[in-house]
This record gives structure tokens, C-alpha cells and sequence, in this order.
């Protein structure tokens, strides 16, 4: 396991770095690939919400870096270098989600979409220890009820945020504090 790990870092290290949109690309055909077996250009023009033609160059694009396996009007397969990239960004992608819905109690659609941005940025080191950290909450008994517990004490998280905000030199503008109180609501 840790020498799979080790040579997946190595291929990663040794790719240049990838625009977010071809990651996205890179996710998407790893995640269908793994449900289906094989892509279709058209499912990735649908998950990515982008025009077949659209897709097209990107594949050609990623056929070039070595990243696909593609022909025009063929199903689309990822290479090994790019199923480690793809899995990759998913693993990301699972952990921000994670966090963002059970931790911080986001709802699905913007803790997915949070998450998309976040995939692309995180150094490799962040992302594993907010893996691990995830992975170590999810193990604890207050996992399950701690929520629960949150939204009884939210009212009073947010008085004392206010209360802080009103304290603050800077804040002085109380419409600021309003704001701000508001935003965390």
C-alpha cells in the first residue's frame, strides 16, 4: 500500500500541473469510468455541462499529456496515469464534501460545490491530514449526535461572535456587525 502510494505521488509530481478544468475533466471520466466501465464524450459533456464539441478538444487535449485514451466516436478510457490523477481529485473532492456537510453543516449542492473549488488548491499534505482528521471524527461516539448538540448552542455562538464583532476597533460601524452577525447566522 505505501509503495503504491509512493509511485502515485511520484506520477503526480513528475505531471505538470493541470488547469482545474482539466482535473474536472480527469474526475469526471474517473468517477464514470468506475460506475460504467467506459465513458461516452456525451456523458462527459453532461456531467461537466458543456457542449460535445467542448469535450472533444479537452480529450484531445488529454490524449496529448498522455492523460486518456480516445478516439473520435469511441469510448473514452482513462490511462494509469491518468486514473492516479482522477482518483486523486475524486479523493479531494469526497473529503471536502464530507467535511463541509457533517462538519460544518453545509447543504449538499454548496458543499459541493465548495469542495470543487478546494480540490484543485490544497497542497497533497493538507488534503491527508483533513482526510485523516475526517476519518478520526467519523471513528468517535459524538459523531453520530454531535450535531444535535450544535444547533442547541448555535444561539449563543452567534451572540458571542456578535458580542466579538461589536468589541472589534475596526467594527465600529455597527450596520458591519449587523452583517457580519447576519452572515454567520
Amino acid at each position: 500500500m505505501t509503495e503504491q502510494l509512493c509511485r502515485d505521488q511520484d506520477v503526480r509530481a513528475a505531471t505538470k500541473p493541470l488547469s482545474p478544468a482539466l482535473e474536472n475533466y480527469l474526475e469526471i471520466i474517473f468517477l464514470e469510468e468506475a460506475k460504467e466501465g467506459a465513458v461516452r464524450a456525451s456523458s462527459i459533456a453532461e456531467a461537466a455541462g458543456v457542449s460535445r464539441s467542448t469535450v472533444t478538444s479537452t480529450l484531445k487535449i488529454l490524449k496529448s499529456m498522455g492523460f486518456v485514451e480516445y478516439a473520435p466516436y469511441s469510448l473514452v478510457h482513462l490511462t494509469e496515469k491518468g486514473r492516479i490523477i482522477g482518483r486523486d481529485i475524486a479523493h479531494r473532492h469526497i473529503i471536502f464534501r464530507e467535511f463541509f456537510e457533517q462538519v460544518l453543516q453545509l447543504d449538499h449542492s454548496q458543499a459541493d460545490a465548495v469542495a470543487c473549488e478546494l480540490e484543485h488548491v490544497v497542497p497533497p499534505d493538507v488534503i491527508r491530514r483533513w482526510g485523516q482528521f475526517v476519518l478520526y471524527l467519523r471513528d468517535r461516539d459524538f459523531w453520530k449526535n454531535w450535531q444535535d448538540d450544535y444547533r442547541k448552542k448555535r444561539k449563543k455562538l452567534i451572540s458571542t461572535m456578535t458580542e466579538t464583532f461589536r468589541n472589534m476597533g475596526s467594527l465600529d460601524n455597527q450596520e458591519e456587525v449587523k452583517e457580519l452577525a447576519r452572515k454567520y447566522r
